[in-house]
Formats: C-alpha cells, structure tokens, sequence
C-alpha cells in the first residue's frame, strides 16, 4: 500500500509540475502588457467605427434608451440620445476615457447626456430623488466582437449594447427622424387637455404616456360598458413607437405608432396605427370612464391617518408647470392638502398649507382653509372656500391667491390614482388645470 501511495504523490507531483511549464507559456507579455492590448484593442474598435456606434441602453429599472456616439483618438466623442426632442437633435461633445479597473471599462467623464438618466436630482431627469433613473455613465467593457460591444454599468448594473452604425443611422439622427419620434412623449406640452383620446377602430382609447418611466396606459370602454385598462412599456426607434406588449382588444390590435405629425388646425397628433392605419390624439374635457370613488378614496386615505399629500410644483395650468410661480417664493419647500387639519368655530376645516424652511425645519407658515369637501355621486369633489390662515406675506401673495381661487373652482375636480401613492386631481371645468399629490 505504502508503495502505490507513493506512486501517485509522483505523479500528482510530476501533473503539477507539468501544469506549471503550461502556465508559463500561455501568458506572454507583462499584465500591464496584456491589459494595454486589450484596452487598445477597444480603443481601434471605438475610434475605428465611420459612422459611429448605436447604443442601446436598458437602465436598472428596465426602461430602454437609445444614444448614437462618434468616438476619436483624443477622447472625444459626439451623441445624440432620445431622452428628449432637444437631446434628439442637438449632438453633443464630450470626454471619455478607457480604463483598467477590475476589469476594461469604458467612462464618460464629463457631463454629457448620458448623464442625465443617472443624475441623482430627481427635478433633472423626472426619476427618484437620490436615485434618477437608475442607469450608469461608467461601464464594464463584457465583449468585443467585430461589429458591437457589449456593456455592463459599474454602480446600477444597467446593460448596454453598441452596434456598428451605417451611414443612414446616422442621417436618421441628423435629419430630424428620431426628434420626430419623440414627439409622441410631447403630447403633454401640445394637448393643453389632462385628458388625451385615439379613436381607433371605432373605440375611444384614453391614453396616458409616462416619458420618464417610458410606459402608455390605454382605458376604455366595451360595447357593454365595462372598462378596461391595459399599460405597457414601450421602446422608441428611428421609425416610431414599439410597445412591449401590443393591446388587444377583440379585433383591434394596437403595436405601434409611427409618422407623426403635429396639425395646429386641430390641435391634434396624426399618426400611423400599426404602420398603416391614419388615426389621430386629441384633447378631451372628461375621463373615458370616471373614478367615481377617486375623490372620496384620496380624502379618507389622508384623514383615517392624520396625513397629507404634497406637491413641489402647484398647479399645472394650460401646459404651464408650476404655473402660479410657487417655486419662484423665497425658502418654499412644498405645498401640502391636509385633510381635517383644524377646528374652527364648530368648523372642522382642511388646509391647502404652505410649507416653508424656516431655520432649517419645515414649516406650515400659512394656508388657505376649506370646508369638508362636497362630493357628488358622478365623481367629483368640490372645496368650499372657509378663509386663510396666517399671514401671507407680500412675496407670496398672488402665488397664494392665485392657488386659492384655482382650488375652489365651483364645477370641482376628477382624482384620477396613478399609482399607489400618486393622484391627479383634474379641472372638471376644461381639464386643462390640474395638480399632482403624493406622500
């Protein structure tokens, strides 16, 4: 026994001898010799594309973007991006630099827009305070192949992929095709109305676009009434609008959009259904199907729990953000609905508040009171005027006024709940005035 152990430690000893000499012949250069030939193999490949790279990049919370960029040898490189009809249109120049760290990397180093979808402020890019949209602006560089290269983001994991562009990739971007595209993320700003309709195939389709989560939700009602929702995501290309999961309802299929056009005549957004079919977005004064529940449901939910819903910007007002200039007041913070915030003469009141930073602590300094809301069985809530609270000083006075007569329009407000935690109060009056709470 002693002598076939022996045995095998010689020939473990002499595998492992042999394994060594392999070792030494595989690896040729220095490390640094290797990692330079890797990171000018990347440089060649970035540099060396004529018309540049198509990137398509998916951020950590699964929204897709897309970017054209032109690298060079000094560590330049030119973009479009599709986040918005300005970054569409305009190229942009900026810095990037290749790197070894754990592994090849790839880093914008200057402000460009690809840092916009990772900009931390949330008033940047419309994503979450602290967080943007959860993409990247450093890459791992996975693989290199001869006509694209694949990405991981370095902090959020985001993926990105760059594909060799052609010379009509290009022209799409310069020539005006992907800001067109865009603008079916403009409706907002061109539809003055909350709500927005498509007739097609005879149904009446509300459809509400999230640009920043890049997702379209579709309500309507069926022959017998009942109501339907269906939301999807949604990815942009050079030619139209793609949804991830197309709507079907009996015989209509809706999968994309494409060729559209603003007509200032109409107010309206033409476009192509599915490629073929002319169909058109308008304006309308009232929901497809009403939330009768919604103003009661927003209310009870603040009062049971002694809380409030906030908004930083006030109203929205015939396509104007923060149209009472809210923002615009010295040390403003937030406006708040409080319901049953006080008592006053036997008067329990809810209070449009004014929070303010007053050496560093939010602060209630004033706001305008209101009687128990009225809330009528077709779904709306009205708020009757009971008076002001504090002292409003000189610089706020007409942002204050302004709001207060907005609040206490006599025709009242629709609640349309857009997520757990958000709600849209809508004008009933023209649907053109609105404000977003959330808590």
């Amino acid at each position: 026994m002693k002598r076939v152990l022996s045995y095998l430690l010689l020939a473990l000893l002499a595998f492992s001898s042999c394994r060594k000499d392999n070792n030494d012949s595989v690896f040729s250069g220095t490390t640094d010799e290797r990692i330079n030939k890797v990171l000018g193999d990347y440089q060649a490949a970035l540099a060396g594309a004529q018309y540049g790279w198509n990137a398509r990049l998916e951020t950590a919370a699964g929204s897709v973007y897309n970017f054209h960029f032109s690298f060079n040898d000094a560590n330049r490189v030119l973009m479009y991006g599709d986040i918005d009809t300005l970054t569409a249109s305009e190229r942009k120049e900026s810095s990037y630099r290749l790197k070894a760290l754990q592994q090849p990397a790839l880093l914008f180093d200057t402000y460009s827009y690809i840092h916009i979808l990772a900009d931390p402020d949330g008033g940047v890019n419309g994503g979450e305070y602290g967080e943007g949209l959860h993409s990247d602006f450093e890459f791992s560089l996975d693989s290199l192949a001869a006509d694209s290269i694949k990405l991981t983001g370095r902090f959020k994991g985001s993926k990105m992929v760059l594909k060799r562009a052609s010379q009509q990739d290009l022209q799409m971007w310069q020539n005006g095709q992907w800001k067109n595209v865009l603008l079916f993320e403009d409706l907002g700003s061109r539809i003055l109305n909350y709500f927005k309709r498509l007739n097609y195939g005879g149904t009446q389709y509300e459809i509400q676009v999230n640009g920043v989560e890049r997702t379209v939700t579709f309500t309507w009602k069926d022959a017998g009434g009942a109501a339907h929702q269906h939301t999807t995501g949604y990815i942009v290309n050079g030619t139209g609008i793609q949804l991830t999961t197309p709507l079907v309802d009996g015989a209509n299929t809706i999968s994309s959009f494409s060729n559209f056009s603003w007509n200032t005549g109409t107010s309206s957004f033409t476009m192509n259904v599915n490629g073929t079919t002319p169909s058109a977005i308008v304006g309308a004064i009232a929901p497809v199907v009403v939330d009768l529940e919604g103003p009661r449901r927003w209310w009870n939910f603040m009062a049971q729990q002694d809380g409030y819903w906030a908004t930083v910007n006030g109203f929205h007002v015939n396509g104007v953000d923060d149209a009472f200039g809210l923002r615009g007041i010295p040390d403003f913070m937030f406006l708040v609905f409080w319901p049953r915030f006080g008592t006053d003469a036997g008067v329990t009141y809810d209070l449009a508040g004014w929070v303010h930073n007053l050496g560093g602590t939010p602060t209630i300094m004033f706001g305008a009171a209101f009687e128990p809301p009225q809330f009528s069985t077709n779904g709306r809530v009205v708020f009757p005027y009971y008076g002001t609270l504090g002292e409003v000083p000189p610089e706020a006075e007409d942002p204050y006024v302004n709001t207060a007569v907005q609040f206490i329009d006599p025709l009242g407000y629709y609640l349309v709940q857009t997520s757990a935690s958000t709600y849209d109060m809508v004008s009933v009056r023209d649907a053109k005035a609105w404000i977003t709470w959330e808590y």
